[in-house]
This record gives structure tokens, C-alpha cells and sequence, in this order.
């Protein structure tokens, strides 16, 4: 799977998990359009991005971060997300929780 298509399957699934359908993005995206972009035949702009997540009200790293764990199946999501923590704490982002 490559990262459009991972993005794509992403925003599928976080638009689903909402109950929602394509057509509750009508105004801010064609049905086509979105269409495309979950079966990761286009690549959404970040701008796109930013707006699908603000319709589906969830934070913008969300389908990237759901998009890295679908292209590596084999990590366990909450692998995937201590892997980024470590990041921003070796980045000096963030502090480590004393569980960590």
C-alpha cells in the first residue's frame, strides 16, 4: 500500500467511524473528489486535509498518523503512537510520563 492510498483508507474509515457519508461534504468537497482521495487515486493538499478533518472534527495529524500504521500493519497502533511521543521527546517537544 502506498501513502496515498494509506491516506485515503484513513480518511475513509475516520469519515465511516463517524457515521458519515460522502455526501455529508457537499460545500466543501465534491463527492468525486473525495471519492478519489480514499481510494488514494489523488492526493489531498494539506489544505484539503485540514478541511476534511475539520468536517469529520478530528485533529489534522489524525490520517497521517492512521496512514503510517496501515502501511505497517505488523506494529501494533499503540506501538505506532509511542513511537511518535519518543520522537517529540527526543525532538524536546514533550516531557516523557513517568509510565514511560
Amino acid at each position: 500500500m502506498n501513502f496515498n492510498e494509506a491516506v485515503g483508507r484513513a480518511v475513509r474509515a475516520l469519515r465511516l467511524g463517524k457515521g458519515l457519508t460522502q455526501k455529508d461534504f457537499l460545500g466543501a468537497l465534491s463527492t468525486q473528489y473525495l471519492s478519489d482521495i480514499e481510494r488514494g487515486k489523488r492526493a489531498p493538499s494539506i489544505a484539503v486535509l485540514a478541511l476534511i478533518c475539520e468536517r469529520l472534527d478530528v485533529h489534522e495529524a489524525l490520517p497521517i498518523i492512521l496512514a503510517k500504521h496501515f502501511m505497517q500493519p505488523s506494529q501494533t497502533l499503540t506501538h505506532t503512537l509511542s513511537e511518535i511521543e519518543r520522537q517529540l521527546y527526543v525532538a524536546g517537544f514533550i516531557e516523557l510520563c513517568p509510565s514511560s
